[in-house]
């Protein structure tokens, strides 16, 4: 009841609406009409129903911000709804939303409803999510391995092995902890978690009469409601999904602890945030601002047509938190001084273009093969990829010239045709053993060039173990067995699996594998050798010519910060549908080279080609089979003293 109550002008900041610790009911929201404008209460039992209309008297602009005296049984309330004129609507700020806690059933706007926080419940249970010691790893981008996902689609599959009460959810994802860190993954990146009705037609919104369906005249019955299973669209950004919760009815503290474990593990937890034209940049701000500090995140990757990017960039708040959009002014956002630490990052898909270019041997490729591959920056960070949530699967890249879409609805309309890929040979699904294995190769050698590359490597889930989503390059609706990851693949795989574990260790085990700062390629430090050096067919004289599909690249170990002795590293490309001869650079004295891995097949030995004279030195030579690449490391020659005392003696022999 509404009784004898006082309404009283409060402060317009900060929005939502919520019961203080004097039983007063606090109201701050915008109205965009400001037509009969209020809000209205619904008690646990939905029999008490309480509207209460705000006078112009507590407006300014757009904000109505009241506080409210006097309301009869005001602890019987748990949630509200906005109303302006006819238009009722949830609050954009709340916190926790309810009536979407069953993933994809289909909700009229009108029943979604705010829960409504009573501050002095929760002061007399105590109700606050305990921290601990836990604390950001924040992990430098040159030490970062980043997986993405998408979280539903990451467990939702009975192949994923998790309970089934924890499938698709956050703790679906903790089940898989041990996992993560078995692959060395460092930060996970999540596509949208905030609270959004995924329905894209609601049937209960639609008036009942005769509609159309892929041109065809159909009744409402028959239409299905499409869901938007990515989650790039407008939603209820300071809410945790509560279909994404194992107990959705705690949403808050679930994210909460999902959020801690991770970090209590050393990863790191980065959210993807999509906001439309139109979102008002207080509102975005805010959202971001109100993760930041009530959920520990980590960083925001920005998606979206307009955003404020200078005013994010140049938020205090965000001085520790990473920040991860297709592009930054990076000379307007710093002027002429450098940033302390490097947050920002580009997502790079020229990397995704480049390396799918140079694999599939397309010519006029390998110039822009080797820029993506030293891309680098002392003041931001590069994020590569070589597949995102948009676009071919991995494994759909090296089996799918075409994209097969029909199942969206949108008659194979849909979707990038820009996918630079290759089947191999035969178009989709095949039993040939010599397809299936020249496309592992493929996917080998294209997941060595993402480790190898000096900006930090990103995977979408799946991928490092040949999911497929059988040529569908965008399952936006896919909520099933395309959309998810398929763990049977797992088995099905495991050389990729162990492929990329053994990259993952190269790449950490060797700093020069994974710098700070860009190479000079050059000698800087008088030692013989430049950094990085480039070469080919010869050493020293890398072919960047438009018909060349191969590249070889020397890493110099003694300029690795953390210790001088470290190894030289070699990896030559063949992208080249032939067999290619690559010279070996020659190594200070008492040094060899010794194949560490070879994508074609062969196992781990020390060099076994053999020498060929050149007027100036010794050179070693070595054969490198079709589209494959070879990775090769300094080790000490145990025949190197008697080497020399043979090349000792036949110099004195010529003396005499």
């Amino acid at each position: 009841m509404l009784g004898k109550t006082t309404i009283i002008k409060e402060k317009p900041y900060p929005l939502g609406c919520y019961i203080d610790y004097d039983k007063s009911l606090v109201v701050r929201a915008v109205f965009e009409e400001g037509k009969q404008c209020g809000v209205t209460l619904y008690s646990a039992s939905q029999k008490d129903v309480l509207s209460i209309t705000l006078n112009k008297d507590v407006k300014r602009g757009r904000i109505y911000s009241a506080r409210i005296f006097g309301i009869e049984n005001i602890d019987e309330y748990d949630s509200y709804n906005f109303f302006d004129g006819s238009n009722i609507f949830c609050d954009p700020y709340a916190r926790h939303v309810l009536g979407l806690e069953v993933y994809g059933k289909d909700v009229k706007n009108s029943h979604i409803r705010a829960k409504l926080d009573n501050k002095s419940k929760n002061r007399a249970s105590r109700n606050e999510f305990d921290w601990g010691s836990e604390k950001s790893p924040q992990i430098p981008y040159e030490d970062s391995f980043v997986y993405l996902m998408n979280v539903r689609g990451f467990t939702q599959s009975s192949s994923s092995g998790v309970p089934s009460s924890k499938r698709g959810t956050f703790s679906g994802i903790l089940e898989k902890l041990p996992y993560f860190k078995s692959l060395g993954v460092t930060t996970l990146e999540l596509m949208p978690v905030y609270e959004m009705n995924c329905i894209e037609n609601s049937l209960k919104e639609l008036a009942s009469g005769i509609y159309s369906k892929d041109g065809h005249i159909v009744d409402k019955d028959t239409i299905k409601p499409k869901i938007n299973f990515w989650g790039y669209k407008k939603g209820y950004y300071f809410a945790p999904r509560a279909s994404y919760c194992e107990n959705p009815s705690d949403a808050e503290n679930e994210f909460k602890h999902f959020v801690k474990t991770l970090h209590d593990n050393n990863i790191e937890v980065v959210l993807q945030f999509f906001f439309e034209e139109n979102e008002s940049d207080s509102m975005i701000l805010d959202a971001l601002r109100f993760w930041r500090c009530n959920y520990h995140v980590d960083g925001f990757h920005l998606k979206g047509a307009r955003l404020p990017l200078s005013l994010i960039t140049g938020e205090p708040l965000f001085d520790d938190v990473k920040i991860w959009h297709e592009w930054f002014d990076y000379g307007q956002i710093y002027g002429s001084s450098k940033p302390k630490y490097r947050l920002l990052s580009d997502y790079n898909n020229g990397f995704l273009y480049a390396s799918r270019r140079f694999l599939k041997s397309d010519d006029n490729s390998a110039a822009d093969f080797l820029k993506a591959m030293t891309a680098n920056s002392q003041e931001h960070g590069v994020i590569n990829y070589i597949c995102n949530y948009e676009g071919f699967r991995l494994f759909d890249l090296v089996s799918y010239e075409h994209k097969h879409n029909e199942e969206n609805g949108e008659n194979n309309k849909d979707g990038t045709d820009n996918n630079l890929s290759w089947n191999c040979g035969i178009e989709g699904r095949t039993r040939k053993h010599a397809i299936l294995e020249l496309r592992k190769k493929q996917i080998k050698n294209i997941l060595t060039m993402l480790f190898m590359a000096q900006g930090t490597p990103m995977i979408f889930s799946g991928d490092e173990f040949g999911n497929s989503q059988a040529g569908n390059n965008n399952p936006y609706c896919q909520d099933n067995e395309t959309g998810w990851v398929d763990w049977r693949a797992l088995e099905k795989n495991r050389d990729i699996l162990e492929y990329v574990r053994f990259l993952v260790e190269l790449r950490f085990s060797h700093r020069v594998l994974h710098n700070k700062t860009p190479f000079r390629l050059m000698d800087h430090l008088s030692c013989g050798y430049p950094d990085l050096s480039c070469h080919g067919n010869d050493a020293w004289r890398p072919d960047l010519s438009g018909y060349s599909h191969i590249l070889g690249m020397l890493y110099c170990g003694l300029y690795d910060e953390t210790d001088k002795n470290k190894p030289f590293i070699y990896i030559c490309y063949n992208m080249h549908w032939m067999k290619a001869d690559f010279a070996l650079p020659k190594l200070p004295e008492g040094l060899r080279w010794k194949k560490i891995s070879d994508t074609a097949g062969d196992q781990e030995t020390s060099i076994p080609a053999g020498k060929i004279k050149t007027d100036t030195s010794e050179v070693e030579k070595d054969t490198l089979p079709e589209r494959s690449v070879r990775i090769y490391i300094s080790e000490n020659d145990p025949d190197f003293k008697k080497k020399k005392e043979v090349k000792k003696k036949k110099n004195e022999k010529k003396q005499h």
